[in-house]
């Protein structure tokens, strides 16, 4: 084999590579897309039963009329967290993962807790405020 042909090949090598690579998180997004419980937004709250969490500590919420969702983690000492799930890079939709999220338009990942896990978003993901009464999760947005 010469110099020539064996260039062309390695680079042929390493582009199927980053190919594959590349779609392993799109498929990973694809294969594990969660359905939103859908609710209405008055005065800036959203509210979820807690019983919705009996069966996943994580929970899609899709606020009717809201441009994003929000990601809901039950933790272990009972308390909760909501992510708004908007891409800090370009306010791209995001799509929960198996592990976290991924946006569709630039790459950017984050963990379930909403830390930047792959650029080019260099922000965390923003946090809402969370409370509880004897029934709901009450989100603030």
């Amino acid at each position: 084999m010469n110099r020539r042909n064996f260039l062309k090949d390695t680079c042929k090598a390493c582009l199927l590579s980053a190919a594959a690579f590349s779609m392993a998180d799109v498929l990973d997004a694809c294969g594990t897309t969660m359905k939103g419980f859908k609710t209405s937004v008055n005065n800036n709250r959203v509210e979820v039963p807690l019983s919705l969490f009996a069966t996943s500590d994580l929970q899609i919420i899709s606020p009717k009329n809201y441009e994003y969702e929000i990601a809901v983690r039950k933790n272990a000492d009972n308390t909760y967290e909501a992510l708004l799930m908007r891409c800090t890079h370009q306010a791209n939709q995001l799509i929960p993962t198996g592990n976290g999220f991924l946006c569709s338009l630039h790459g950017s990942q984050f963990d379930k807790t909403g830390m930047v896990k792959k650029g080019p978003a260099e922000k965390r993901l923003l946090q809402l405020a969370t409370e509880t009464n004897n029934t709901n999760l009450i989100i603030h947005i």
